[in-house]
């Protein structure tokens, strides 16, 4: 394991380097005197070492921030907190920036090397792997604006495209579709998983869970409304399913209970899926108003379904009222989606609806068209040119 130290507090990245080189004795310790962008963090992905970083909450807007970032884009990274507020507002940002400890004020070298130890417990499962997958969460502007069909239509495209087997979660646990719409006949769903998810293994995840065209399903459920089911079943279900598949597609009703913004939290990219009619276009506003509130806005990916020539307004319209480009229009193909419904398969990639559920599936995929980020500025310094030289190791009970 190694650590890195992101403050601007000169004497405070001093202690800490001390104590984690001679007390802790981690790898390596990298010391980060501000802040670094997206671009950089995101090149913590090609080390294959897990990271603990110390975050220095005095700048709380940038820190939450960085560690909803590391918690979206880096999985193999436990952030640790430091100078946080003693508020409930305070503690409940940092829980959903996805913090795994808290270092009390003052702290000692023990609070360092227990907060050390304890994230690595938390990074590592059972089997002594990371959680490596990214979620991708489908997110309806109101309901029935087709964000379930999308979801399970795109991850079927995304298994046919990736090199490798995704999984589809359905989350709508009142009225989800699912489980009909790719004709699953298992007994099991997302349901089962839930109410087992304290006690989930290899043997109970392969009874769970379905298969179609490559693709591997926790369907929906049957209806139960007074069913209630806790937030943190939810998570651990998430949790396993990352350890164990590189890409998860999550449907969410949109109810945005605790466990629909810890998940939204976690996700790499949220497909905000509306329609061209103005209710779906009001209710899409207030979506992105709650979704800047979490810092999630640069995760959004706004689709623009069922769009036909008889819209009132254009695509430049409905970007205004929005206050973000449409990157996705999908048309209005009910014949499409019911050829498919009742084969239980994919939509043709070759219908216009298909050509643009094989473009979300493409954002999934790892597959984008060469070039689409080339317009990104290059970072000054990659974070990883902040590794300093690994220190020597000695016998010691807080060696990793």
């Amino acid at each position: 394991m190694i650590a890195a130290v992101i403050s601007e507090d000169a004497a405070l990245r001093a202690r800490l380097e001390t104590v984690l080189k001679m007390t802790v004795h981690v790898d390596s310790v990298l010391m980060i005197p501000e802040y670094p962008d997206a671009s950089s963090i995101r090149s913590l992905e090609a080390t294959e070492e897990q990271l603990v970083a110390f975050i220095d909450f005095r700048r709380s807007d940038r820190a939450l921030a960085l560690a909803g970032e590391l918690n979206r884009s880096c999985p193999s990274v436990g952030s640790v907190a430091l100078n946080v507020g003693s508020s409930q507002t305070d503690l409940i940002a940092i829980v959903r920036a996805g913090i795994c400890e808290v270092l009390p004020q003052p702290f000692s070298d023990q609070d360092v090397g227990t907060a050390v130890l304890n994230v690595k417990g938390k990074l590592t499962d059972s089997n002594g792997s990371a959680a490596q997958g990214m979620v991708y969460a489908f997110l309806p502007a109101k309901p029935g604006a087709g964000a379930s069909t999308l979801a399970v239509y795109s991850a079927l495209a995304c298994a046919r495209l990736a090199n490798c087997r995704p999984l589809l979660l359905d989350f709508d646990i009142r009225l989800g579709t699912s489980s009909f719409v790719l004709k699953l006949d298992s007994k099991n769903s997302i349901m089962d998983a839930l109410e087992n998810a304290a006690r989930m293994d290899e043997t109970l995840w392969e009874q769970l869970i379905s298969e179609r065209n490559k693709l591997d399903v926790l369907g929906s459920g049957p209806t139960e409304f007074g069913v209630r089911v806790p937030s943190e079943n939810f998570q651990l279900v998430l949790k396993w399913s990352r350890s164990r598949y590189t890409s998860l597609v999550v449907d969410l009703a949109g109810t945005m209970e605790d466990f629909e913004i810890a998940t939204l939290q976690q996700a790499g990219l949220v497909f905000l899926v509306a329609g061209p009619d103005l209710t779906s276009l009001h209710m899409a506003r207030r979506r992105m108003e709650g979704l800047r509130s979490l810092q999630l806005q640069d995760r959004v990916c706004l689709v623009m379904n069922r769009v036909d020539k008889r819209s009132g307004l254009s695509m430049r319209d409905i970007e205004t009222v929005l206050g973000m480009p449409i990157q996705i229009t999908v048309p209005a193909d009910e014949s499409s989606i019911a050829e498919a419904v009742q084969g239980g398969a994919g939509v043709n990639p070759k219908c216009a609806l298909g050509v643009q559920i094989e473009v979300i599936a493409r954002k999934m995929a790892g597959k984008a068209p060469n070039g689409a980020n080339s317009g990104a500025p290059r970072p000054k310094k990659q974070f990883i040119e902040y590794f300093s030289i690994p220190q020597s190791k000695g016998l010691d009970p807080w060696r990793l």
